[in-house]
């Protein structure tokens, strides 16, 4: 009797969290549906307001007042994504011209500075959209800039990499500067590719930007540096002589010079070549040793050769193969050298294997053309 009344119990207890759930998702999805009908009506709100014919006084004080709350900044944000993918609307750039000269968006830059982190770093993403809104009509507003910065000092990763999105897509350098500063100095960590990919999005000359930023590396810890060689190989040969003293230096970062080996991968100079030979003969650190072999693919020559053939006899497989495949490339794979007996015992067939999956890929490529 017991035991029933518990097994009753249980399953009246599973019932009531089953139907507490249901109710629980229930609100969920209402207030979902809630919300995205109120966006939905708030942005066709928008869409209307931007398509009117004159804008007075009263319209940028109404501006002012409703885009200081990020719901309806964001609703603000659609409705301009409506007409910027229209392209040809005559409406939106006229809008856009109304929103620069009255410099609305100064104002609300200082109005976000005293909300929340996230709405801060929405405010922020939402420059780096419309990067035209942070000018005035002599182009970029300073005091815009300068708040959007001074958000840094108060938030964190999120909102400081949105930061810097926006001051790239402004076209700042000394507002991304001091950002970059801000990481360096509190250790905020942001993955180096995703800083070099924010730093190529910069809206002005990036030769201008990549020196002006080399000048501070300095200044730096080796993550940022890492994003900014990043930055500079994805665009710039003119870094060749600045960064071989660095590569020499026995000192610097091991990441950092993983970096540099790749950038003279993709901008060959002569004066590397020995260098990179020393790395590939580095046996402590098989990184080295495997990103060398890879880039000496760039620089043809019989030194290049011997030392990639030395290379196959590495007792690290990534070094073989990589001295392998650069060897296919250069189109020098001598078997008198491959079969020497001092290689290691399977140099011959990573060589054949490269040919061979050098030669499949040639014929997918006329199959391509064919077709």
């Amino acid at each position: 009797m017991v035991n029933d009344i518990r097994v009753h119990m249980a399953i009246l207890m599973y019932l009531t969290g089953c139907i507490s759930l249901m109710a629980y998702n229930a609100v969920v999805i209402f207030h979902k549906k809630n919300s995205s009908q109120k966006m939905l009506k708030n942005t066709n709100k928008w869409i209307k307001s931007i398509s009117q014919k004159s804008f007075g006084s009263k319209y940028k004080k109404h501006l002012i007042k409703n885009l200081k709350h990020v719901e309806k900044l964001i609703a603000f944000s659609n409705a301009l994504n409506y007409f910027k993918r229209k392209q040809s609307d005559e409406s939106y750039s006229k809008y856009m011209n109304m929103l620069v000269q009255s410099e609305i968006f100064r104002t609300l830059a200082i109005a976000y500075r005293h909300k929340k982190n996230e709405e801060r770093a929405y405010f922020a993403y939402f420059i780096s959209q419309y990067p035209q809104l942070a000018k005035n009509t002599e182009g970029i507003c300073i005091d815009t800039i300068n708040t959007i910065v001074s958000y840094i000092e108060t938030s964190d990763i999120y909102c400081r990499s949105n930061v810097l999105k926006a001051l790239c897509r402004v076209g700042d350098m000394h507002g991304i500067a001091n950002v970059l500063q801000s990481f360096s100095d509190n250790l905020n960590f942001i993955h180096h590719r995703l800083l070099a990919e924010d730093l190529f999005s910069f809206a002005g000359n990036k030769e201008v930007l990549a020196l002006y930023l080399w000048e501070k590396y300095k200044l730096w810890n080796s993550n940022i540096m890492l994003g900014v060689i990043t930055f500079i190989t994805m665009f710039s040969d003119v870094f060749k002589d600045a960064f071989l003293p660095i590569l020499q230096n026995k000192s610097t970062n091991d990441k950092i010079c993983i970096a540099i080996i790749r950038y003279y991968k993709a901008y060959s100079f002569k004066p590397a070549q020995p260098i990179l030979v020393e790395y590939l003969n580095q046996t402590e650190n098989y990184d080295f040793a495997i990103e060398a072999a890879a880039t000496l693919s760039a620089y043809p020559g019989q030194d290049t050769i011997h030392a990639l053939i030395a290379a196959l006899q590495s007792n690290n497989w990534h070094v073989r193969y990589s001295a392998a495949s650069s060897l296919v490339t250069l189109g020098e794979y001598p078997d008198h050298l491959i079969n020497n007996p001092n290689n290691h015992g399977d140099a011959l067939q990573l060589v054949q294997y490269m040919l061979a999956h050098t030669s499949n890929e040639k014929s997918m490529n006329v199959s391509e053309v064919i077709i």
